[in-house]
């Protein structure tokens, strides 16, 4: 097999992209019914049911393997699981041992054998340490490609005490309400790049400066993020994944039925990230994000919730809804006005 055959086989399990999203069918399936409070769609990370005195909430995450060479940290099953707990995070359900996880995974039919073992392997592992029950799921062979997908189902259940599910209503966002950004903008996409292209890298930049474009495991959760966040006052959160902090703001307007105003310099990067994109032609703000977090906060509160946020995390004012539908992103430094759109995947694929 040729190295074009390989590159082709390797792109058979992407995202979709935004037009698609945006056209698509499952836009218009109800997402409310009998014992569904909420379901997932663009802005909304979980689904939400109730089950007599108890609350259920239910996110997935999803990463395919070929993005996560094996001297990674993690696997692509692992990473899918920590996008599954974000999700989880920005509603207040936060305790590893409430969950229940479906594993699935979708294979091409070249894939090894190695590969399926050692994804289920350290997902078993996983969970242990999670303190989490595996409780089901598949595998399935799907077309040509080496490729396998791997998809994270996260069950958790709430009392009512954590999550309320009244919070979860349009009518807690409305234009003029702030918008928060938590974390640092492509924080598992800017490790990801550097740890499968160090060398070359290295023809450019010094393994001192390189080291500071990477992250930390810990950094790629919002869980603690989500807690803060909530304790002080945030109505809604909204976790960065694919397609980056692009991708999310504009989820966010999705959700909250508004358009939004964002502040470029409210959106923190790290100069070396910013210096890691120039080199590959990327854009930042389109790189997978996991571990970033935006949270709407009503005007009128919008004091009192900097005041309450703990010391110790990383965030800034990144702009507020309005009651214009654009999406618009502006520079207070230089002139600058860009309009978002959901981007057609992520800037991680074009590397």
């Amino acid at each position: 097999m040729n190295q074009e055959d390989r590159k082709n086989q390797n792109k058979s399990f992407r995202p979709a992209g935004g037009r698609v999203l945006l056209q698509s069918v499952l836009k218009h399936i109800p997402r409310r019914g009998d014992g569904v409070m909420e379901g997932a769609a663009l802005g909304l990370d979980a689904a939400i049911f109730q089950n007599g005195e108890i609350t259920e909430l239910q996110a997935v995450g999803v990463q395919p393997s070929s993005r996560f060479p094996e001297e990674y940290p993690l696997t692509a099953g692992e990473a899918a699981w920590i996008t599954a707990e974000n999700q989880l995070a920005t509603k207040g359900i936060i305790e590893e041992a409430s969950f229940a996880a479906q594993i699935l995974l979708v294979a091409g039919i070249s894939c090894p054998e190695s590969r399926i073992r050692r994804e289920m392997q350290r997902l078993t592992q996983f969970s242990v340490r999670r303190g989490c029950r595996i409780v089901g799921g598949n595998t399935v062979f799907f077309q040509e490609g080496e490729d396998c997908l791997v998809q994270v189902v996260l069950t958790g259940r709430s009392s009512g005490e954590t999550y309320r599910p009244e919070q979860e209503s349009k009518l807690r966002m409305q234009p003029g309400d702030r918008v928060y950004f938590f974390g640092e903008v492509g924080c598992l996409g800017a490790d990801l790049l550097v740890k499968r292209n160090r060398e070359m890298l290295q023809k450019r930049f010094a393994d001192s400066y390189i080291d500071t474009m990477e992250y930390d495991a810990s950094d790629f959760s919002v869980k603690e993020k989500a807690a803060a966040a909530l304790s002080a006052g945030a109505v809604f959160l909204h976790d960065v994944s694919n397609g980056g902090v692009h991708a999310a703001l504009y989820q966010l307007a999705e959700a909250a039925g508004c358009g939004i105003r964002v502040r470029h310099e409210g959106l923190t990067v790290r100069q070396s990230v910013v210096e890691l994109s120039e080199f590959l032609n990327i854009n930042p703000y389109q790189l997978l994000g996991t571990g970033g977090l935006l949270a709407v906060v009503p005007a009128e509160t919008a004091d009192e919730f900097e005041r309450r946020i703990p010391t110790g995390f990383h965030w800034a004012y990144a702009g507020e809804l309005t009651k214009e539908k654009a999406r618009l992103v502006t520079a207070e430094s230089f002139h600058m006005e860009r309009y978002l759109n959901l981007p057609e995947g992520d800037a991680l694929e074009e590397v």
